[in-house]
């Protein structure tokens, strides 16, 4: 059977507009993760593959197409066994609801995804966190002297004073952050998996930081009008996507590498053990 023009894209906004959130019942920020997956699939075969989205049809994404993904995650992007498991995952659910909508069309689609077992995780991982030295050095990289490198540093601040996750660097809005005040630190509430919320207190210097970051941006914490409005956006959109912060880290990761330091944290987290006051380095470069 041929496949109709975009069935494949018609069936994916169906499994992630209707099936994840209806049927599965799936919170907003697990349904997030399923969609980054296939935006680094379709990115992946565009760029590997040259197939643009329109052009992608069930047959193409079989004969091994899927596991080179995989291997791609694993070997080009540094992604670890766990991510490469949770990509999967995500694929296969796709598959199987895709068999219940196209049965005939998606079938060899099907077949390669149920063929693929999941990669057995290492079972004493080593968390790699970033030394001091590599941390001073991230926080001066960003040029503070743009928007866009105020931004980039204030990203780099919030993730190594919060332990935030991306996707919780993402989802912050002004509404989620209460300025220090003579009585009390600056605190931020994170939402995080589930749907969960935790308020972590920020130190002084972050603080220093992020109200630079906001004087720049002309954003008002205590205006209700702008409650909403997303911390950090990117140069496309005003909600940041977890792949934009992925990148923002690893470019910094990458110039570092280039300064002698080897970096040897992973680009997924900032946290660590080490004295917040580093950040005061970061200071005196934004001018703050």
């Amino acid at each position: 059977m041929k496949n109709k023009p975009n069935e494949v894209v018609f069936i994916l906004a169906d499994f992630f507009n209707d099936y994840l959130p209806n049927t599965k019942g799936l919170s907003e920020n697990s349904i997030k993760s399923y969609q980054y997956a296939f935006r680094l699939l379709f990115g992946y075969l565009e760029n590997v593959k040259n197939l643009t989205p329109d052009n992608v049809t069930f047959q193409a994404l079989s004969n091994g197409v899927i596991e080179e993904f995989l291997t791609h995650l694993e070997t080009q992007r540094n992604c670890s066994v766990k991510t490469r498991n949770i990509r999967r995952a995500a694929i296969i659910l796709f598959a199987k609801y895709a068999a219940k909508k196209a049965f005939s069309a998606s079938l060899p689609f099907y077949t390669a995804a149920m063929g693929i077992d999941k990669k057995k995780e290492p079972k004493h991982s080593i968390i790699k966190y970033f030394t001091k030295d590599e941390i001073a050095l991230l926080l001066q990289l960003p040029d503070t002297s743009k928007l866009i490198g105020q931004r980039d540093v204030t990203m780099l601040a919030m993730l190594y004073a919060t332990g935030a996750r991306a996707q919780g660097l993402c989802d912050i809005t002004l509404k989620d952050i209460t300025l220090a005040s003579s009585t009390s630190p600056t605190k931020v509430r994170l939402t995080e998996k589930g749907g969960k919320t935790r308020v972590v207190t920020i130190p002084d210097t972050c603080t220093a930081i992020l109200k630079g970051y906001l004087q720049s941006k002309k954003y008002d914490v205590k205006n209700k009008s702008t409650f909403d409005c997303h911390l950090f956006s990117s140069q496309t959109n005003e909600h940041m996507s977890i792949a934009c912060v992925e990148e923002v880290v690893a470019k910094y990761v990458a110039i570092a590498k280039n300064a002698i330091l080897i970096i040897s944290g992973k680009s997924s987290t900032l946290r660590t053990h080490l004295d917040i006051q580093l950040l005061s380095i970061c200071l005196k470069l934004a001018n703050l």
